[in-house]
């Protein structure tokens, strides 16, 4: 599901020229195995919602403060969940990201996509 910029922040602070937003519910096995007549044995260790980022055209300043947000080994994230019908908190890290420059007279980068991934499984 896309949720709208206004249901996630960062350390609480919305991001800015956040376009969307999906939550992954990706799910971790350990020990998958399949046996003879198919069937899979295995043991869930969690669900793991990684967070995908949609950031429009953004400018110089905008930009600086992603990176800031970003660039922290770890950061707090509050966003939208689902499954609870409203915004859970939880630590998360930033994959790799590439800032791209769309006009440098003017000072604007391009659309960027940028994913969260949870430090730790989701616990309900």
């Amino acid at each position: 599901m896309i949720y709208s910029g206004d249901l996630l922040k960062i350390n609480g602070v919305k991001i800015p020229k956040l376009v969307t937003y999906k939550v992954g519910r990706n799910k971790l096995w350990k020990d998958a195995d399949r046996n003879m007549n198919g069937d899979v044995r295995a043991t869930l260790i969690g669900i793991f919602p990684k967070i995908s980022l949609e950031i429009g055209i953004t400018t110089e300043d905008e930009m600086s403060l992603i990176s800031q947000l970003l660039d922290q080994a770890y950061f707090t994230v509050e966003f939208f969940d689902v499954r609870v019908h409203g915004t859970t908190i939880a630590q998360y890290y930033a994959s790799d990201y590439e800032p791209d420059i769309l006009d440098k007279h003017r000072g604007l980068y391009k659309k960027m996509s940028v994913s969260l991934v949870p430090v730790s499984k989701r616990s309900y």
